[in-house]
């Protein structure tokens, strides 16, 4: 009798085993079906971050949880206009938007962005790099989780700094040693002694950066600026500084360099730094730290694994400081699927994806713990003992004093003054001082209203 209840019994929890299953499945299978009817349309922009999102994680994404993702992609100017136009029409048509963390201030003051503080846990929010979440926070409010971060850094070819006749020669016409320099008087003398020379065949000049007139001449300035312990603004936004002792010399030491740069560097873009930087024509540059990747691409690069990259170098006695870029992702107010998109969101930027993004070479990671996964730090470039990720330490110590762009809500058009007057400068069309001054007026002009 024993034996045949405790058969009895075995069959019934058996069959209870199977119904639960049989219900758990059915119940992920409800889910899905009910996510399947949830689209989350995206804007990201163009770059490699952007790509990885529309070609590897959202198609992840949707088969995981039965969301589908569809991911625009378009340019910088064309983002920032579109979601001007989109929250003033109250349009729903677009439930994430990946911003420059300039637009956080301006999109945040209006109430147009969902805060996502809940979306990330105390242990997640104490992972991801202070300053990196600092500007995704407006009011108090986190309205941008960071997807990337790449502040400036120097980049200096390692070939020419470590070859002993290069070493040699510098050491006979200047009296001073070649090595990474920490300070701009020293960066000054290299780039001068660089600039023109010929090196395995190829004339080299002492560096490049972004100088374009529009926004790309006040990014590389902004590194200047801080490096010289200029500000720009005073601490309320409400009065230009540029005038001040410390603005001007530091725009002085900027227009200086400026002319170490290869022919047209005034025009010079982001692309037209990376292409010299590929090319080997230049011994230095002042670039976003991300941008190192496209130097070790073998089909593009003659310059695979020949770049360093150090500190800003400081100036006047003050720390070398970098101006800091990031890329950070919102949720629109007028989204209809506000808690499905915080998700996505918040997927996007979990410990395993921020290694992901950075592998597949998405920019640099967000997150503390990144910077020391084996999968990033134990990586090499192909075929060579060099270390992909070389950059890494270089960022971290950047991002310990790296500062963002005067984080104000009418940034994006101080940039625009500043650019003209700076753009002036280094053409020759007035002086520092002319420029500085003229600068002043039109942004205490813009900030009075």
């Amino acid at each position: 009798m024993e034996k045949n209840s405790l058969k009895k019994h075995r069959k019934g929890i058996g069959g209870l085993a199977v119904i639960v299953a049989l219900s758990t499945a059915l119940s992920a299978v409800n889910i899905t079906q009910a996510n399947a009817a949830v689209t989350l349309n995206t804007i990201f922009l163009p770059a490699t971050w952007g790509t990885v999102v529309k070609d590897t994680l959202a198609p992840e994404y949707e088969k995981l949880t039965g969301v589908k993702v569809n991911v625009q992609l378009i340019g910088r100017d064309e983002i920032h206009q579109k979601m001007g136009a989109l929250f003033a029409a109250q349009d729903s048509s677009y439930d994430i938007f990946n911003l420059d963390y300039n637009w956080i201030p301006e999109f945040g003051r209006a109430g147009f962005l969902v805060p996502l503080d809940s979306t990330l846990s105390a242990a997640d929010k104490a992972d991801f790099l202070p300053k990196a979440l600092a500007v995704g926070t407006y009011n108090k409010q986190l309205l941008g989780i960071p997807q990337t971060i790449h502040p400036a850094l120097l980049w200096y070819r390692a070939d020419l700094y470590n070859d002993a006749k290069i070493k040699a020669q510098f050491k006979k016409d200047t009296g001073s040693q070649l090595v990474v320099p920490t300070t701009m008087n020293v960066w000054e003398k290299q780039a001068a002694w660089f600039n023109g020379k010929t090196f395995n065949g190829s004339k080299v000049y002492g560096w490049a950066a972004q100088a374009a007139k529009g926004y790309g001449n006040v990014h590389t300035w902004l590194s200047f600026a801080y490096s010289y312990g200029c500000e720009p603004l005073n601490a309320t936004f409400t009065k230009s500084q540029m005038s001040s002792r410390k603005c001007i010399d530091a725009t002085t030491q900027w227009n200086k360099m400026m002319k170490l740069m290869p022919p047209g560097a005034n025009d010079f873009t982001y692309d037209s730094v990376t292409q010299a930087a590929q090319q080997g024509t230049i011994a230095t540059a002042i670039q976003w730290s991300w941008g190192a990747f496209a130097t070790d691409i073998p089909d593009a690069s003659k310059t695979v694994g020949k770049w360093s990259f150090a500190q800003i170098p400081g100036g006047n006695g003050a720390k070398g400081t970098s101006h800091l870029a990031e890329w950070v992702i919102s949720v629109s107010k007028f989204s209809k699927n506000q808690e499905e998109a915080k998700k996505f969101v918040a997927w996007l930027e979990t410990k395993k994806n921020d290694v992901t993004q950075a592998s597949l070479g998405g920019g640099d990671p967000v997150r503390i713990s990144s910077y020391s996964d084996k999968t990033l730090t134990g990586e090499k470039l192909a075929k060579t003992s060099i270390d992909r990720f070389r950059r890494y330490p270089s960022v971290l110590k950047a991002m310990e004093l790296a500062r963002p762009r005067p984080f104000f809500p009418g940034e994006e058009a101080w940039e625009t003054l500043l650019s003209s007057e700076l753009s002036a400068i280094s053409l020759g069309q007035k002086t520092v001082p002319v420029g500085s001054k003229n600068a002043d007026a039109a942004i205490d002009k813009f900030l009075k209203g």
